[in-house]
């Protein structure tokens, strides 16, 4: 019988300790992503934007409409920096969920509750402080659009005169 019970908290310490380990590897990710360069896919687009932003069929850019290229180029490598982060926090959060399913026989049932409750409330408020950042993009880069076509009106107003 005692033989048993060992072997059963040793299967349940190495599930705890593989959990943990996976817990913490899915923790290193989230930094990871938002730091790191982007992947392969994510860099030939950034590239090719960026040879747009460079290259002018119609001669060379004023220095306002250089800058909004140059804007919106880093305004779209931010938003996919914060996509990779919400996707490994989401892969972080299994992680944590599978790592907590793992001490469940260890911690009362109410005590359970507790913790993931915690959890969820503390994901909640990532999650509002995101999107509330986001909201905050979405308002500049509708700032920028706007200023882009006053831009684009005030070059063709330019054109029309040098063209008369």
């Amino acid at each position: 019988m005692t033989e048993g019970v060992n072997a059963e908290r040793a299967a349940a310490s190495r599930a705890f300790g593989d959990a943990i380990l996976r817990f913490e590897a899915a923790l290193s990710n989230i930094e990871a992503a938002l730091t790191g360069p982007p992947s392969g896919e994510d860099a030939a687009h950034l590239d090719a934007l960026e040879a747009l932003e460079n290259a002018s069929p119609l001669g060379p850019l004023t220095k306002r409409q250089r800058a909004f290229n140059t804007a919106v180029v880093n305004e779209i490598r931010h938003q996919r920096a914060i996509q990779r982060g919400v996707l490994e926090l989401i892969r972080c959060q299994a992680s944590l969920v599978e790592f907590l399913r793992t001490i469940k026989p260890y911690v009362d049932t109410r005590d359970f509750a507790d913790v993931l409750r915690a959890i969820c409330d503390e994901d909640l408020k990532r999650s509002d402080a995101l999107l509330a950042r986001d909201r905050r993009r979405e308002l500049q880069l509708t700032d920028i659009q706007t200023e882009l076509t006053a831009i684009r009106a005030r070059l063709d107003e330019l054109q029309r005169a040098l063209a008369s």
